[in-house]
């Protein structure tokens, strides 16, 4: 049985919640995009959490890292990922 939604706005009690992200289609899509990812970023592993509905990656690279990068999207990871690469890599030139 379908619920209607409620005049005011509100989900009625037993409704299906209402999407609020940019979620992937499927799981299944999910996996093979944080699969794919993981294949063009050599150094890292990314993995798709299907009960938090969010991608982690980890650094191989990095031994003492504090954890994983976390975010709801795969646009929000990759600045993640590519912030600590530009903070982590050799300085160039002088020191």
């Amino acid at each position: 049985m379908v619920t209607p939604a409620n005049p005011k706005g509100r989900r009625r009690r037993g409704a299906d919640p209402v999407p609020t992200g940019p979620h992937p289609a499927s799981t299944d899509n999910a996996t093979d995009l944080a699969r794919d990812l993981e294949a063009r970023h050599p150094g890292w592993v990314i993995l798709w959490r299907r009960w938090a509905r969010r991608y982690w990656a980890f650094p191989t690279w990095l031994p003492n890292a504090l954890g994983p990068i976390e975010a709801r999207n795969v646009q929000d990871l990759l600045t993640q990922m590519n912030d600590l690469d530009v903070q982590r890599s050799p300085r160039s030139g002088n020191a």
